[in-house]
């Protein structure tokens, strides 16, 4: 529909809407016109006219029934609007032919009356048919022109004057009335510009959200795809690691596993922007305390700060908090991250302080500083400062864009304060745990009580059940395992892992299985179905591809160990150093 054609249906149904209240008071005001001159007018001429009218107002009122405002086409606007000029022309006719009735000879007060009352009929019509021009016009011309003429006519110089005057009352009505239609008019095709540019808006608002939408869901659904062979290329390259290999394939082969993890990182990264975009991180809120949080931030990042030859000093917190504690964990690891890379000299600092209900914790550096114009695009995605050249070693610029979106999700807002060679200060507000403040204590010595943090260097002689759908992953597995010089059964399925360990002296001493299997079975059924076989709960891993939080959930609910694809052979022999019993440590 053009614009032209919004404006029609505009302009029908303001006439429609304001019929009634026209046709229904201009009968009025002929009735109470009717009775003022009933007493000295013809009684048949005033009945006649009287009649007319109320007939007239009656057919009008049924035309305008059973037009409906609300189901207005551009024809049907276009009929009620030819019905609406012809109903106003009738009434126009009407009023100017009072001309014969109401001109009592030689009384002037009721000429008066009668040029009163046309007069303010016109005035009424100019704000009942401001919308539309000709409706207008077709009753204001036929009902103040008789008048004018009839009052000229009557022969007397006061008489005359007064026509003029009537004359002149017209022509600024008239005038009046085109500046009021040409205002109304344009506030109409405004307002119908206005709307056909915000409803461009929505549609382009909303083909964006759904394509990034699209996006963020092709990526969590690809995810599970696109981590196979990541992962078989990096248990592949740990089972090269544990061979006797020359130094110069050992060099080679270190450099290939720094461009695997520079793609993991890479990798992981994008699929966090895209699960934060499709809204696909829940938040767990629970109190937790600070310490143990912030000592295992410390030993992760220990060893990167020591090989840049900088000083990292993370401060001791005793304060516990109320936020999700894998959340806060991630925006400082990013955080930390971000501040030894661009940290070439001094330290970094960790420390938290307690305000006004809440804990602020401060990433502090003495890097290169950041450009207070370059300060508010640092949060975007993909922006980063100093690495025009986009070297791949100093990250891909997503880390404090994930920052922003998870402060965003915790209603944590992340402040900055940063100057030109003198180093950046990223601080988030964190609601404290308050009267709870011994908590941190207690739960950092009963982590450290009971967390292993070296993985044992033995794995000789275990019996290890690997299931997995994708050969390679099988294959890549099966090859690091017997490295380490375990003995290995690999099955594509549930039905087959039984049917291999059905001739087995013994049970297996831990069971590897990939979450998603082929017809719909899942690692956690191939578990249980094993467990309930040998009547044992023997030690598992479940591997997943799928980074759900209700896989986790499912999993650990079960007793079970995750470990996410892609992982390294460092990850693997540490979540069997995990599950497996005591009496298997060396």
């Amino acid at each position: 529909m053009t614009n032209a054609e919004a404006l029609l249906r505009e302009q029908a149904r303001l006439i429609h809407r304001n019929a009634p209240t026209g046709i229904i008071g201009g009968f009025v005001v002929a009735c109470v016109l009717a009775s003022a001159f009933w007493s000295v007018s013809e009684h048949a001429h005033l009945g006649l006219w009287l009649s007319a009218g109320g007939l007239l107002s009656i057919y009008r009122l049924v035309v305008w029934r059973n037009h409906k405002a609300d189901d207005f086409s551009v024809a049907s606007a276009q009929a009620w609007l030819r019905h609406a000029m012809v109903g106003a022309a009738i009434s126009g006719c009407v009023w100017g032919a009072g001309t014969l009735v109401f001109f009592v000879p030689n009384d002037f007060v009721y000429h008066l009356i009668y040029v009163f009352a046309i007069a303010m009929m016109g005035v009424t019509a100019m704000f009942s048919y401001s919308a539309h021009y000709p409706t207008f016009t077709a009753f204001f011309a036929p009902t103040t022109i008789p008048g004018a003429v009839g009052m000229m006519m009557q022969g007397t110089f006061l008489h005359a004057r007064i026509g003029l005057g009537v004359v002149i009352f017209m022509l600024v009505t008239a005038w009046f009335f085109v500046s009021f239609n040409r205002m109304f008019v344009k506030s109409l095709q405004l307002a119908l510009e206005n709307t056909d540019l915000v409803n461009q808006l929505t549609v382009q608002k909303e083909a964006a959200e759904n394509a990034n939408l699209a996006k963020s869901r092709f990526l969590a659904v690809a995810s599970h795809d696109l981590r196979q062979p990541m992962h078989a290329l990096t248990l592949y390259l740990g089972a090269l690691d544990a061979d006797d290999l020359q130094p110069a394939a050992r060099t080679n082969l270190a450099n290939v596993k720094q461009c695997a993890q520079t793609m993991d990182e890479m990798f992981r990264a994008l699929l966090d922007i895209s699960r934060l975009d499709a809204g696909a991180v829940p938040i767990e809120m629970r109190r937790f305390a600070m310490e143990p949080l912030l000592e295992r931030l410390r030993i992760e990042f220990e060893p990167q700060a020591r090989a840049k030859e900088i000083g990292l000093t993370v401060r001791h917190c005793a304060q516990s908090l109320d936020s999700d504690p894998d959340l806060v964990e991630r925006i400082l690891r990013n955080l930390i991250t971000n501040a030894i890379r661009y940290t070439h000299q001094g330290r970094v600092l960790v420390a938290c302080r307690q305000r006004a209900g809440k804990l602020s914790v401060g990433v502090h550096d003495t890097g290169m500083g950041i450009l207070p114009t370059e300060q508010r695009k640092i949060f975007d995605e993909f922006y980063q400062v100093g690495n025009p050249e986009r070297d791949r070693t100093k990250g891909i610029g997503l880390g404090l864009a994930i920052v922003a979106r998870l402060a965003k999700l915790l209603n944590s807002p992340v402040a900055l304060s940063s100057r030109v060679g003198r180093g950046s200060m990223f601080v988030i507000d964190l609601p404290l745990a308050v009267g709870d403040m011994a908590l941190g204590d207690m739960a950092y010595r009963a982590t450290a009580a009971s967390s292993p943090t070296v993985a044992r260097t033995d794995m000789a002689g275990l019996c290890i059940l690997v299931v997995d759908d994708e050969a390679q992953i099988l294959t890549a597995t099966r090859d690091l395992l017997e490295r380490w010089q375990c003995q290995v059964v690999t099955a594509a399925s549930g039905g087959q892992a039984l049917q291999k360990l059905a001739t087995s002296p013994r049970a297996p001493d831990a069971i590897i299985c990939d979450y998603r299997l082929r017809n719909h079975e899942t690692g956690i059924d191939v578990i249980e179905a094993l467990r309930t076989e040998f009547n044992t709960d023997i030690p598992a891993i479940v591997v997943s591809g799928d980074v759900a939080p209700a896989r986790m959930v499912e999993a650990q609910a079960k007793g079970l160990h995750v470990l996410h694809k892609p992982f390294n052979e460092q990850a693997l022999r540490l979540a069997l150093t995990k599950v497996l019993p005591e009496n298997h440590a060396t």
